[in-house]
């Protein structure tokens, strides 16, 4: 079981016993306070108990391990191994710049890899929304959350969009989209795998991208205006390759700001810096 709801006099003690249900420490779930206690009439008549919603806190890990199938596991499982790897080679200091010309061609081959094996026959586009519908239905059902869902196709993308309570789809975006990148990354794996062509898998829960657009958006002209006045260049903290592209996108026509990446993923960033080739 995931998540607990309890009743007891004080919020405290209905928390106490929903963590003892799930032997769980505070640290390791959220806690939803459903409704407060009240002492009724002089305290004495009418009184209700506070009722907590508890539930474990799961990282896109925690999710994949729940959800996938016994055949499913070591393909796809190796794509969060391989991330692992990067994160300990990156903490060694080690980088390598590439050009933001780039980004979609190593996104691609971060999927690729990791879809390599084993060979698994391919899917029509109806197959692969099958597998897809499947694959955010094992999510869903694992963390017993509502939602709607819509897959859309076009050329070489692939859209899924997963809507729900906005209250309730914090655990599937993550801090920073960290979880939902998660899901993207895996449902990538899961898709080329079964797909001829290379297929670019987008996720997004509750309009969460669009907002994290908007947000990435200001933070890039924020930075160049700082860049142009301090003349340093400034990095950004580490960022996906879709959002890196917007990052770029953003600033490529800003008069006398360069962008580019540098580092290995998951710690790969843009770093934002003047234009040298422009006189001053």
């Amino acid at each position: 079981m995931n998540f607990s709801i309890q009743s007891a006099k004080t919020v405290d003690e209905a928390v106490e016993k929903a963590l003892l249900e799930l032997k769980a420490t505070r640290d390791e779930v959220d806690i939803e306070v459903i409704e407060e206690p009240s002492g009724g009439f002089l305290g004495l008549i009418g009184g209700k108990d506070a009722i907590v919603k508890v539930r474990r806190k799961m990282d896109h890990k925690d999710i994949v391990d729940s959800i996938l199938k016994d055949e499913e596991i070591e393909s796809v499982r190796s794509v969060l191994d391989e991330m692992a790897k990067e994160e300990a080679a990156a903490e060694s200091g080690e980088e390598a710049e590439v050009s933001e010309a780039d980004e979609v061609a190593e996104e691609s081959e971060q999927v690729e890899d990791a879809a390599q094996e084993p060979a698994f026959e391919y899917l029509n586009d109806e197959e692969l929304e099958d597998l897809i519908r499947e694959y955010i239905d094992r999510i869903m059902s694992t963390i017993e959350l509502g939602y709607t869902l819509s897959v859309d196709f076009n050329e070489n993308e692939i859209f899924v969009s997963i809507d729900g309570k906005r209250e309730e789809t914090g655990i599937i975006i993550g801090k920073h989209g960290s979880t939902l990148n998660g899901i993207q990354i895996v449902l990538s794996a899961m898709v080329n795998q079964r797909s001829e062509e290379f297929r670019r898998v987008i996720v997004d829960c509750s309009g969460y991208r669009k907002r994290r657009e908007q947000v990435l958006k200001r933070i890039a002209g924020k930075t160049a205006n700082k860049v142009l006045k301090t003349n340093k260049s400034i990095k950004l903290e580490p960022m996906n390759a879709q959002e890196r592209r917007i990052i770029h996108a953003c600033l490529a026509n800003v008069d006398g700001i360069r962008t580019r990446s540098e580092g290995k993923e998951p710690h790969r960033r843009v770093v934002i810096h003047k234009d040298t080739s422009q006189p001053s």
